[in-house]
């Protein structure tokens, strides 16, 4: 009886751990705990039994669940005779990572390249616009200049993304240094 009390606290620590994790990465706590459950459970778990669990709201679950869905934190699986959905979890830690890390970075890469877009749009026209004093236009073709330089930065952040993303980093940074 006293060694349930020490395994259900590591197994307790071990879930807020997986929780900050996710915060450390830009996601919610939530995320980390339902992957905790689902992991711990070892079988596909169904959205009822992880709001019961978890204790949080049946809606507050799906959002949850649709969120590791499309982080490929989780997938939706058939349970043959069951009507419900159920989902499981992919347990490879690099792999979510791979996962967590580059959907933060597509955000930022596409948010960042459509704002550059339409600030070089407006440079051009302050640079046509026969109104505008050399002070003026000087400072436009700096500030076009900038943006330039940071369209460049944002591609090489997809480069990045696109190496994680197609495994490649594993081949210069082992899994598993062999001793």
């Amino acid at each position: 009886m006293e060694n349930n009390h020490y395994i259900e606290t590591v197994h307790n620590r071990t879930i807020e751990q997986i929780a900050e994790n996710m915060k450390s990465y830009g996601f919610p706590a939530t995320i980390g705990r339902v992957y905790a459950f689902i992991y711990y459970a070892g079988e596909p778990l169904d959205l009822g039994t992880l709001a019961d669990k978890t204790g949080m709201s049946k809606t507050r679950m799906s959002q949850v669940l649709r969120e590791m869905v499309e982080l490929n934190l989780a997938e939706k699986v058939f349970i043959k005779g069951s009507r419900k959905d159920f989902y499981t979890i992919d347990a490879d830690y690099y792999q979510n990572f791979v996962s967590l890390f580059t959907s933060n970075w597509k955000k930022v890469v596409q948010r960042n390249k459509h704002l550059e877009q339409k600030n070089q749009l407006d440079l051009k026209k302050a640079l046509q616009d026969q109104t505008l004093d050399d002070e003026a236009k000087q400072q436009a073709k700096m500030m076009f200049e900038e943006s330039e330089k940071s369209k460049e930065y944002f591609e090489w952040i997809e480069r990045l993304v696109d190496f994680f993303e197609s495994n490649e980093i594993f081949n210069h940074v082992p899994r598993k240094i062999e001793k």
